[in-house]
């Protein structure tokens, strides 16, 4: 019983005790980074690198790769080989959210990465990743 409660303390822990960003700047490096990551196509390497900035069980974050892992032969048949990376443009919901939109290019077509940062106090933290090939919404 003493194990199951400290088992069940040390997931609680780690769930509350996400690491977060201070500044707008620190997630635009982040986001970048990661990005940088998800080109060389390396998912599990780039989602273990938000897990100490994401206040969600990592087991649920190790399932979003693992999604990514089964979708992204689809992805690579229709769009063919990866060719760049681009940032394309942030947006904010007054002082609390951050989104950033980074174009993953390939020789067919593209998708792009959506990263979203809340700040529900003084620092940033991941809110949601994503991933689209439908481009309407990064149209102005």
């Amino acid at each position: 019983m003493k194990a199951v409660f400290v088992l069940m303390l040390a997931v609680y822990l780690n769930i509350v005790s996400a690491a977060e960003f201070t500044s707008i700047k620190s997630t635009r490096v982040f986001a970048d980074k990661f990005t940088n990551i998800l080109l060389k196509e390396q998912f599990k390497s780039a989602f273990d690198s938000a897990k100490p900035y994401w206040p969600i069980p990592k087991v649920e974050i190790d399932g979003i790769v693992n999604k990514i892992n089964q979708q992204w032969p689809v992805v690579q048949q229709r769009f063919g080989n990866s060719v760049g990376m681009e940032f394309i443009r942030n947006e904010k919901i007054g002082g609390s959210f951050l989104r950033y939109y980074y174009l993953h290019k390939f020789q067919n077509h593209a998708i792009y990465w959506r990263i979203d940062f809340y700040k529900p106090q003084e620092t940033w933290k991941i809110n949601t990743v994503t991933f689209l090939d439908n481009l309407d919404v990064l149209y102005e």
